[in-house]
């Protein structure tokens, strides 16, 4: 046991139900997105028997800054009134009721439009969640914290994605509801086109599981003020327009946000289209990429609070060029697999260690709003890198006539940017020392010893 080891072990830790809430609303979460780009495809298909990458680029676009632009604003009321919670029942239960309503989309862009209000209705959730857990844990055992609590949420996430994917393999499943349930059948389960029926139960219980978590989480204790003095709203513009290290990890990410959002319309396409994946086998790919975020999320979630958080950044961003490389080149489901192992290996190493970086760096009463900006500032970089790929999709598309050659195009070019992007994250820094060092770290792997056991 180390010198720190003592401070570590009595530092606060997140109390159960905020791990019940999390995995909940991530059940709900699971149960719904990863099929979300599906429905919109099947729905091009049954409508227009072709393609639309710019429909596509849209939609993706939507989903990356709807749930960001307003996020400044619940992050510094949050901040400023103090009741997190209240913010995070209302965000997840409008937010996840909203999607049962995805199933009377009549065309894209009626779901387009109906994606981003539920979107932007969620986004009250993600800042104030953040924020609220973020003071219900140590400093010196964030990242073990968050990877404790992602790896339950992302196995909520895998046992739904499975399920929903189960779901939808059997279609007799909903007929059989509507006549158990008597005449309240057609009302609890209206009828809908054929096509659509594979969505229906994973979204109807998205909005079953969006309401638990919802009052759940009113029963979380939030941490007390230490003071009683009004809390203002932070000034977003000086979070990007002053020097510091948080305005420069922003500004790092924007080249890699919008070379990693370019290739986000066309996975759906490879998988669906190319491979002509049932919705199963695109449940099972989803679900790879989850069970590999849980793997890896504790490890590198105790890593990053030994050797700091920039070094497991570096790792993540560098490796997840590897992804739409291997989509532009599947012939096979099992390509489609193993990228999506990498891409859970290089999520856990990072995203964790990005939300611990920015608690690093913020003062703690303005958490929620530095989680918002930056968050809002890369959704919006998101929207740009999908929204552009799909009109120059299109375009490629028009062009030659290839749906195959603009979707390769668009996922090679993904991967180089990418991988140039990686090299941005060089420059940040760190806020404070860390007792090892990634080389370390492996030596004492190698030779089975830890390398500070001196210290004992």
């Amino acid at each position: 046991m180390t010198e720190d080891a003592p401070e570590i072990i009595n530092e606060p830790k997140l109390p159960a139900k905020a791990f019940v809430v999390g995995a909940l609303t991530q059940f709900a979460l699971g149960l719904h997105a990863p099929f979300l780009q599906t429905y919109l495809v099947d729905m091009q298909n049954y409508l227009y028997g072709v393609k639309n990458f710019a429909e596509l680029g849209a939609f993706r676009s939507v989903g990356n800054v709807a749930p960001t632009v307003l996020q400044p604003i619940w992050g510094g009321a949050s901040d400023k009134v103090g009741h997190a919670k209240a913010f995070v029942a209302f965000g997840t239960m409008m937010g996840l009721v909203l999607v049962y309503l995805f199933l009377w989309a009549a065309t894209p862009i009626d779901m387009i439009a109906l994606y981003a209000i539920q979107s932007i209705l969620f986004s009250i959730q993600i800042p104030t969640w953040l924020s609220l857990v973020g003071g219900l844990m140590g400093e010196k055992n964030r990242g073990n914290e968050l990877g404790k609590l992602g790896i339950l949420t992302n196995i909520a996430s895998f046992l739904a994605t499975l399920a929903s994917g189960f779901l939808a393999g059997m279609p007799g499943i909903l007929p059989w509801l509507r006549t158990a349930f008597g005449s309240l059948g057609p009302v609890l389960f209206p009828t809908v086109e054929v096509w659509r029926e594979a969505f229906y139960l994973p979204f109807f219980l998205t909005a079953i599981f969006g309401i638990s978590a919802s009052l759940l989480s009113l029963g979380i204790k939030e941490k007390s003020r230490t003071d009683e003095k009004p809390r203002k709203f932070p000034p977003m513009h000086r979070l990007l327009s002053q020097p510091s290290d948080f305005r420069k990890f922003s500004f790092v990410s924007v080249f890699f946000s919008f070379a990693m959002s370019m290739a986000w319309p066309f996975f759906i396409v490879v998988q669906r289209d190319w491979l002509s994946s049932s919705i199963l086998e695109i449940a099972v790919a989803s679900a790879v990429m989850t069970a590999s975020i849980i793997i890896f999320t504790v490890p590198f979630g105790r890593l990053s609070d030994r050797v700091g958080r920039k070094p497991l950044i570096l790792m993540g961003r560098m490796s997840l060029f590897v992804v739409p490389i291997m989509y532009a080149f599947a012939w096979t489901i099992w390509i489609v697999y193993i990228a999506n192992f990498i891409a859970g290996f290089t999520v856990a190493a990072s995203m964790n260690a990005i939300t611990a970086y920015i608690y690093d760096v913020a003062p703690e009463d303005e958490r929620g709003a530095h989680i918002a900006v930056f968050n809002t500032f890369t959704g919006i970089v998101y929207l740009s890198g999908s929204f552009i790929a799909g009109l120059f999709g299109q375009a490629i598309l028009i062009a030659f006539g290839s749906e195959y050659l603009s979707v390769f195009i668009m996922l090679i070019a993904s991967g180089v940017l990418r991988f140039i992007a990686s090299f941005f994250y060089l420059l940040i820094d760190e806020p404070k020392e860390y007792s090892s060092t990634l080389k370390l770290e492996f030596r004492s792997i190698i030779h089975r010893r830890r390398h500070d056991a001196d210290l004992v």
